[in-house]
C-alpha cells in the first residue's frame, strides 16, 4: 500500500484522493498521506479501493486485455511461465479445446498431465487479461472504482446505506462514462473481422469468421 499505489501523473486522481473520497462518504476527515497510516478508516478505505480496483479489471477491458499474446517455453525447464499480473489466460479454444490451463504461474497440459511442454508448442498463443496498477489504469476507470469503493466502504463501516446513498448515483454516472469510453476505445465492429485486421469492403460472413479466428489467435 502507500506510495507504491499512488498516482504520480499530473491531472490524475491519486490513490490518496480516492481514499479521502471514501472517508468523506462516511463523514470522516481527510488524511494527508498514506504512509504509516494511523487512521484505521483510511487503511480500510485503501484496502477497499484496491479490492474493487482488482475486481473491476477481471472482466477485461480494451486497455488490459490482449489477443494472441505469445508465451514461449523455457528451454531449461520445458515449461511456460506466465507473468504474475496475468489474471486470465485463454488459449485458442478451436485449436486446443481447453488442453492448456493456467495453474499458478505455469501452464498445465491437461492432455499429458504435466507442466512440461512437448516439442512444437512454443510459442503458445493465448488471450490474456492483465492486472494493472492504479497509475497505469485509465482515469475514467479509476473514477468509477472510487465511486464504487466509496459505496462499498460506507456499507461496511456504517452498516447502512442511508448516510451515503448519493454515492450510488455517482457510481452509476461513472459507470455510464466508463462504458462510453470503452466503446470508443474498443471500436467494436462486426464487419471488420476483429483486432489487427483491415476492414474489408463488403460484408462476408464466412470471410469474417475466418479473419476473426486468425486475428484473435495468430497475429504476427
Amino acid at each position: 500500500m502507500g506510495s507504491a499505489n499512488q498516482a504520480v501523473t499530473p491531472g490524475r486522481t491519486t490513490l490518496l484522493e480516492a481514499v479521502n473520497v471514501c472517508l468523506q462518504a462516511i463523514g470522516e476527515q481527510p488524511v494527508n498521506s498514506l504512509e504509516d497510516q494511523q487512521v484505521v478508516e483510511a487503511s480500510m478505505a485503501e484496502r477497499t479501493l484496491l479490492e474493487v480496483h482488482k475486481e473491476g479489471q477481471t472482466r477485461g477491458w480494451s486497455w488490459n486485455k490482449e489477443a494472441a499474446y505469445p508465451f514461449t517455453v523455457d528451454v531449461s525447464t520445458s515449461e511456460i511461465s506466465v507473468p504474475a499480473n496475468v489474471i486470465s489466460f485463454t488459449p485458442d479454444p478451436y485449436e486446443w479445446a481447453g488442453r492448456f490451463q493456467l495453474r499458478g504461474l505455469r501452464v498445465y497440459d491437461r492432455e499429458r498431465r504435466t507442466y512440461e511442454m512437448e516439442a512444437g508448442i512454443s510459442p503458445l498463443y493465448a488471450d490474456v487479461i492483465f492486472l494493472l496498477p492504479w497509475d497505469e489504469s485509465p482515469e475514467v476507470f479509476n473514477r468509477w472504482v472510487t465511486a464504487r469503493a466509496a459505496r462499498v466502504f460506507g456499507g461496511r463501516v456504517l452498516g447502512s446505506d442511508g448516510a451515503f446513498r448519493f454515492t450510488a448515483i455517482d457510481e452509476q454516472q461513472a459507470l455510464v462514462e466508463l462504458q462510453r469510453v470503452e466503446m470508443e476505445q474498443a471500436a467494436a465492429n462486426a464487419l471488420t473481422g476483429g483486432p489487427g485486421l483491415r476492414p474489408f469492403p463488403t460484408y462476408s460472413p464466412g470471410l469474417g469468421l475466418v479473419n476473426r479466428r486468425l486475428g484473435s489467435y495468430h497475429l504476427g
